[in-house]
């Protein structure tokens, strides 16, 4: 064989090479995208710009008698209460918060969260609900509010709140 036979096979195998490892990097990639994915649609959980917790069954009184008692206990200002149809919602006023570490390493300039609770009827006075802690921020970038990453410290600082809540729930339980 030809040195300018060994360097054609040379540069095929490496090629060959090159193909193989980009269609197991598109794999793997489109495997972790799809797991990730998978793992935040449960029951519970966080990722991305907020945490989600399925909160159960619970009738409304019994949910409001709770809310009340968290937006008096933690000084927050319920923004929003609507009833339409089968649905309800609850929305508190955005908070603004001191930034962490890994937002300030990301150009966040300032950062505020707020909570949502949506239920679904699904029974005469039973509503499924589910509580959601939604995280903005704001980088010199894009300087209005966008939804950013929400830090596991954020989640951690609004468990006490969700735990609460679930306690006053289930120790009211009205069905």
């Amino acid at each position: 064989m030809s040195p300018r036979d060994t360097r054609n096979r040379r540069n095929r195998v490496t090629e060959s090479h090159a193909r193989v490892f980009a269609a197991w990097l598109a794999a793997a990639t489109v495997s972790g995208l799809f797991a990730s994915g998978c793992a935040s649609g449960g029951v519970q959980g966080y990722a991305e710009t907020l945490w989600r917790e399925d909160m159960g069954r619970i009738t409304q009184g019994t949910l409001e008698d709770g809310l009340d008692k968290m937006v008096r206990k933690y000084g927050l200002l319920l923004n929003r209460q609507e009833e339409a149809a089968r649905d309800l919602y609850y929305e508190t006023a955005w908070t603004t918060r001191d930034l962490y570490a890994v937002e300030e390493t990301q150009g966040v300039s300032s950062a505020r969260n707020r909570i949502v609770i949506q239920g679904r009827r699904l029974e005469a006075g039973v509503f499924r609900f589910s509580w959601e802690l939604q995280n903005q921020v704001t980088t010199a970038a894009t300087p209005e509010w966008h939804a950013n990453l929400i830090p596991p410290e954020v989640v951690e600082e609004y468990r006490p709140i969700y735990s609460d809540l679930m306690l006053e729930v289930r120790t009211g339980v009205r069905r």
